[in-house]
């Protein structure tokens, strides 16, 4: 009987008995909740933080890539400028030297071209000077009367009898003559030479008073006779100072008188007797001109 009692008074109590034990647990859950609660809000706002970290980052990082971007582009702006206007600065002197560097190259040509000049009046200069040495050893030591005249061309026979004019001195007769010669007085220094070589074809300036009779028919542009007298300085005298200078002139006064073969030839005798003369290059480009083959020269 008791046991019943007992029995049905636990029955009677176990609802009350679940009912505390449910809401112990409910709040339970509800303390665990709230904390997952706080959890999570901590949470969001450290993981706020940190993007608002990250975010502040990345946008001090977006301005140090702007303000670099701007800097890098002034400098290439800057840098712009400048080389602008070093080349604005440049071209103008370089122009101006190219220039001057065009003019010193024809400066330079026309001082080359001044001292063959001067070369060759220094070279008139001592023929002068040797002209009056001989004159005036002439007249110290009087030459004997000369032989027999020879015959000049287009003379007669009648002419080549006649002897010297009365007074007639070859030294002085030579000095007058090379003197219009230098002057270009052509008619009367042509005369005059011709005279000396008649009267005196054995005197040592008889070559030279040949020579320049073709440098007057030369100048003059009778080739035909400028090669003729040329040729005489060759046949009628001894080598002498003038002779390369005959045997080369000879060659050009047969090419501008269009004779290219006879020029050609010419110009590979100069060239086989006098290889080391200076005139020898302009042989060698005469030569190749008129289509020939030059003559090598010749080794030591």
């Amino acid at each position: 009987m008791n046991a019943s009692r007992l029995l049905l008074l636990s029955i009677g109590l176990l609802p009350a008995i679940l009912l505390g034990q449910k809401k112990e647990d409910i709040l339970s859950i509800q303390r665990d909740v709230a904390n997952m609660d706080d959890r999570v809000k901590q949470l969001q706002k450290a993981l706020d933080e940190k993007t608002a970290a990250l975010t502040a980052l990345l946008q001090q990082s977006i301005d140090a890539s702007n303000k670099a971007s701007a800097a890098v582009a002034a400098m290439q702006h800057s840098l712009d400028q400048k080389l602008a206007e070093q080349q604005t600065k440049l071209v103008a002197p370089l122009a101006t030297l190219g220039a001057k560097v065009d003019e010193m190259s024809g400066d330079f040509s026309a001082v080359g071209a001044n001292v063959k000049e001067l070369v060759r009046h220094m070279n008139d200069m001592d023929a002068k000077v040797k002209d009056i040495s001989d004159a005036v050893r002439s007249i110290n030591n009087p030459t004997p009367a000369p032989p027999a005249a020879i015959v000049p061309a287009g003379g007669t026979a009648q002419q080549a009898q006649e002897g010297p004019p009365a007074g007639w001195s070859p030294e002085l007769a030579y000095t007058t003559a090379y003197r219009d010669f230098q002057g270009k007085k052509d008619d009367q220094a042509i005369e005059e030479l011709a005279q000396y070589v008649k009267y005196a074809p054995q005197s040592e300036n008889a070559p030279n008073a040949q020579f320049y009779i073709g440098q007057i028919y030369f100048r003059g542009e009778d080739y035909e006779n400028a090669a003729k007298a040329f040729d005489a300085v060759l046949e009628k005298y001894p080598p002498n100072a003038k002779t390369p200078d005959a045997q080369y002139m000879k060659a050009c006064s047969l090419m501008k008188a269009k004779h290219k073969t006879q020029a050609g030839t010419e110009f590979k005798a100069f060239l086989a007797k006098y290889p080391d003369s200076p005139r020898a290059k302009d042989a060698h480009v005469y030569l190749q001109e008129l289509g020939m083959e030059t003559p090598r020269k010749r080794r030591e």
